[in-house]
């Protein structure tokens, strides 16, 4: 079978492209593949990060960067490489309204053999977008199936479109960083945090995810958890000035480590691998690639009731849900947390990474 992937690929980088990557080698090993990529993806000036690549090993499937989304002359060239292609299914991924224009034209002009499943990773989206419904809509509308990865999406997914067909799916086990170079000892050491109980924030820093709410959080925890120490790892997307601020508030500056830029693939197993809880001290969320890296290194978490955190962090089994979204509630979910039997606890996440594999994910959206 030919099957085509419209959006992000090598040589960018962040969870949608190491998604679609890892989706697109699953299926690569029964089917013929290839990628229709980015030209370039955002404007610089409205790319709020450092660097919008990665420095990763290229995949062995064909990759054609063709389109730019805000760059109309080149969807024609995109639509005629698809159709001279003649993939039996596109795979679109679609997280964002950005996209939607330049989607919703493409699609349109495809063969009608082309059946065209789209991976929704958003509908409610996190940040602000004008006329988003709208743009989703003319985005989605000639899709075959929508494949969403969690319960909130699923339901965002229904009300938009009732009659489509579309699946619950998940977010399967990142387990491509665990390259078994650390233990849990050695990574601190490597970080010169020897017996200390690290608690780890990681991933690009957004205004949703809630960073600020758990460095307020980290006081009190301090309070009964002695020895603890804030971990964070990730790339500021804005100010950054809030966030150290924060630190200097809390009189604990010695106890946060703040490693403020992306991280290379072979350096995000240290981190994990240091941890002793992963914290998603998230506003609001739909699934969590993060979270899918942590349960690969045996890694579990605390989160709040937002999204489907609570369908993918199993209250009191793999991790803690906090009673709600408040500095005062994480402190008492992560305290909980350190209750816990660690060993049983990675029973169960090795129990329910055997549910969440691609080859599974790849299965499902044939069927």
């Amino acid at each position: 079978m030919k099957i085509g992937f419209l959006g992000p690929a090598y040589p960018y980088r962040g969870g949608i492209a190491q998604f679609c990557s890892q989706l697109a080698k699953e299926f690569n090993q029964n089917n013929e593949i290839r990628f229709f990529s980015f030209k370039h993806q955002y404007p610089e000036i409205l790319f709020p990060g450092k660097d919008q690549f990665s420095k990763v090993e290229k995949p062995d499937f064909t990759i054609i960067s063709r389109l730019t989304p805000y760059n109309p002359f080149t969807w024609y060239p995109t639509i005629k490489e698809i159709n001279d292609w003649e993939p039996d299914i596109l795979i679109i991924s679609y997280w964002i309204p950005f996209f939607a224009i330049s989607y919703g034209f493409i699609l349109r002009r495809l063969k009608k053999r082309t059946k065209l499943y789209y991976i929704v990773h958003n509908i409610d989206f996190h940040e602000k977008w004008l006329f988003a419904k709208s743009l989703t809509k003319y985005a989605l509308k000639k899709a075959d199936l929508l494949v969403t990865l969690s319960r909130s999406v699923y339901d965002d997914a229904y009300r938009l479109f009732p009659k489509k067909k579309t699946i619950h799916a998940f977010h399967p086990v990142y387990n491509c960083y665990n390259f078994n170079k650390y233990t849990n000892k050695s990574a601190k050491s490597e970080l010169s945090l020897d017996d200390k109980k690290v608690i780890l924030f990681f991933g690009y820093i957004k205004e949703y995810k809630g960073l600020e709410l758990l460095i307020r959080s980290f006081p009190d925890v301090v309070k009964k958890i002695n020895n603890a120490h804030l971990l964070i790892v990730g790339e500021v997307y804005g100010n950054a000035k809030k966030y150290h601020d924060a630190i200097l508030e809390t009189k604990l500056k010695d106890r946060v480590t703040f490693i403020e830029r992306f991280v290379k693939d072979s350096e995000i197993e240290l981190f994990f691998k240091a941890a002793d809880v992963l914290v998603l001290p998230y506003l609001q969320a739909t699934q969590s690639g993060v979270l899918q890296i942590a349960y690969d290194m045996g890694l579990g978490a605390v989160a709040t009731p937002v999204g489907s955190l609570a369908e993918l962090v199993l209250d009191s089994k793999t991790g803690i849900i906090a009673g709600e979204v408040s500095k005062e509630a994480i402190t008492k979910a992560i305290i909980k947390y350190f209750k816990m039997d660690r060993e049983e606890m990675k029973k169960n996440i090795i129990k329910e990474n055997s549910k969440h594999s691609w080859k599974s994910l790849a299965r499902l959206i044939l069927q």
